[in-house]
C-alpha cells in the first residue's frame, strides 16, 4: 500500500469518527436506581437532560435519595459508556473488548 492510498485510507476513517461522534451525540440513555425510584436521562455529549425521582423517594431519607441519584446517574454514564465504544468500535474495526483512547 502507497502513501497516498494510506492518506485515503486515514481521510476515510477520520472521516467515519466524525459520522460515528455526530451519531453518538444524538444519542439519549436512561439510567434507573432504587427500583425505578431515580431515572436519569443523559445525552451522548454527557449532558444530563433530565433527572425524574419518585414521589414516594422524595419523601424519605435525603441520604438514600442522594445515593439513588448518583447511582442512576452512574448507570447512564455506564450504558453511554457502552454504546459509544460500540459505535466507535464499529467504524475503526476494532475487536470486541478492545480499549478506546476516550
Amino acid at each position: 500500500m502507497g502513501m497516498f492510498d494510506k492518506m485515503k485510507e486515514a481521510k476515510n476513517m477520520y472521516s467515519n469518527i466524525k459520522k460515528a461522534q455526530n451519531e453518538i451525540n444524538k444519542i439519549k440513555v436512561e439510567g434507573v436506581s432504587g427500583a425505578g425510584a431515580v431515572k436519569v436521562v443523559v445525552k451522548g455529549n454527557h449532558q444530563i437532560v433530565s433527572i425524574s425521582i419518585d414521589e414516594e423517594a422524595s419523601k424519605g431519607n435525603k441520604k438514600i435519595l442522594e445515593d439513588y441519584i448518583v447511582a442512576a446517574c452512574n448507570d447512564a454514564m455506564n450504558k453511554l459508556e457502552k454504546e459509544t465504544k460500540e459505535k466507535m468500535g464499529s467504524v475503526m474495526n476494532l475487536p470486541g473488548g478492545m480499549k478506546l483512547p476516550f
